[in-house]
């Protein structure tokens, strides 16, 4: 296998002289390129700086060690491997989503039971406290339905588009 090949499956690649890259190690959330690519006579060296092992990142590619290696006959196609990793993402995006809705649904209860709690002691009239009701509970039921929605995982992919459409 040339890194030719290699390289077409990384992201943010850079050239670092004479048959070297740099990228970003597609075994760990890498920000910028930690792992560097070289190519020898009879082999594919890689190397990531944060601690990846080459098998991890092989692993991640969809290759094997052996893989790296000029005699290997196996030819993978990229674009096959973006799929598992896309899922990945698209899940690790979700789990974030239903942490914030629980935390903006806890907190607006919290504020509600307050408000509650200051009209029964007399602290807040009734028309103050409508108010700032109607404001805790405006949209409330849109954010319920839509953690309800992530915490199933029926169409995270959906809930991520229209997130990107209302941002």
């Amino acid at each position: 296998m040339r890194a030719e090949v290699i390289i077409e499956m990384l992201s943010g690649v850079r050239s670092a002289g004479t048959d070297k890259w740099t990228a970003r190690c597609p075994a760990h959330e890498d920000r910028s390129p930690s792992l560097t690519i070289r190519q020898t006579d009879d082999r594919i060296l890689i190397h990531c700086w944060a601690g990846c092992q080459p098998v991890d990142i092989c692993w991640a590619l969809g290759l094997t060690l052996a893989d790296l290696f000029t005699e290997s006959r196996y030819r993978p196609d990229p674009h096959t491997h973006r799929r598992p990793r896309a899922a990945e993402v698209l899940e690790a995006w979700r789990q974030g989503e239903l942490i914030c809705c629980a935390q903006d649904l806890r907190a607006r209860d919290t504020i509600i039971r307050h408000i509650d709690r200051a009209v029964t002691d007399s602290v807040l009239t009734t028309d103050g406290a409508m108010t700032m009701l109607a404001y805790e509970y405006d949209s409330y039921t849109e954010l319920e339905y839509r953690f309800t929605r992530l915490l199933c995982g029926e169409d995270a992919l959906e809930i991520s588009r229209e997130s990107r459409r209302n941002a």
